[in-house]
């Protein structure tokens, strides 16, 4: 597991060096592609983290496996990854880096579930009210979970906005434990 803080360190570096060159969305769409890669063969990532393997043989097959990128900063940032052994960090910086660049375009996550599939109209009325809210633009998916029986539940950020049936019965279930009954004599 890696340390949070590190790829945020990172990933914050990096963003501000995109922001500084004025290649916030270029490098975005590099990294993207970058990942996308990695995800799909992880031997880079393998060779990048083996110790036996000398620093300067993982410059050579980054710079020789990175020739198509077009951006320097990207080459360059992962490069100096390699020299401070950091390598191991790359996907989740690249993970902050999407972070940063939604906040710096007023974009939010959003996970919509749902006991049943939403009509597209549904589905457009919550986004809309959820922008409305959050005063930014929502990038969302849908989920389908028969258990909330009814309503939906929304994963915005880091705050759910619950309004599922199950989640009132829930409530209620609570409330008529808590009620005390007199007994009349």
């Amino acid at each position: 597991m890696t340390d949070t803080r590190v790829s945020r360190k990172y990933g914050h570096a990096l963003f501000e060096i995109a922001r500084r060159n004025d290649a916030i969305v270029p490098i975005w769409e590099e990294l993207a592609a970058l990942r996308t890669a990695l995800e799909q063969d992880t031997r880079f990532l393998a060779v990048m983290a083996a110790p036996q393997i000398p620093d300067e043989d993982k410059r050579q097959l980054a710079n020789a496996v990175l020739k198509a990128v077009s951006h320097p900063v990207v080459r360059h940032f992962v490069l100096f990854l390699i020299d401070k052994r950091r390598t191991d960090y790359l996907l989740d910086i690249i993970r902050d880096y999407s972070i940063q660049l939604d906040e710096h375009l007023g974009v939010l996550e959003a996970t919509i579930t749902s006991a049943i599939p939403l009509t597209e109209t549904e589905l457009n009325e919550i986004i809309g009210r959820l922008e409305k809210m959050t005063s930014k633009t929502i990038r969302h998916k849908t989920l389908v979970d028969p258990e909330i029986l009814g309503g939906v539940v929304v994963m915005l950020g880091n705050e759910i906005i619950d309004h599922s049936v199950r989640h009132d019965l829930m409530r209620l279930r609570d409330h008529l434990l808590t009620v005390k009954v007199h007994l009349a004599a």
